[in-house]
């Protein structure tokens, strides 16, 4: 399982191009202190950047909503032009939003995506009532 500190490192380690990418999903919650740890780090990315690792010979899928899903590595899918409405930086890193992130979850719908929407806000609930 992966912590802030090390989806920090992992990701400042690749030396991608701001702009380019954005973390999502689950390692964006760890960076945003909403959870604890993550199994996995997926980055929002342009298509420039998805043909960038394609070409050096990573494997893709495509999604059924005709995204192209990059495996970089056995920690890192890329997901290209992945929605995200507002990126904020933490750590130096762009994030997708709270908001975004909650949006996503809610289209994908599956049983840990609302478990992450519960906790998002119990999350936002917390910060409103400091």
């Amino acid at each position: 399982m992966l912590n802030k500190k090390d989806i920090i490192k992992i990701i400042k380690d690749m030396k991608l191009t701001l702009g380019e990418y954005w973390v999502t999903s689950g390692a964006a919650l760890v960076l945003h202190e909403v959870k604890e740890t993550t199994k996995d780090i997926d980055l929002g990315c342009t298509t420039q950047l998805a043909e960038q690792y394609i070409k050096k010979g990573c494997k893709y899928r495509v999604s059924k909503n005709n995204i192209r899903i990059i495996k970089v590595n056995d920690t890192i899918e890329m997901l290209e032009n992945w929605f995200a409405d507002k990126i904020i930086f933490i750590d130096g890193l762009p994030v997708g939003s709270l908001e975004s992130i909650k949006k996503q979850k809610a289209q994908l719908g599956r049983a840990k995506d609302i478990e992450d929407i519960k906790l998002i806000d119990d999350y936002i609930k917390r910060a409103m009532d400091v």
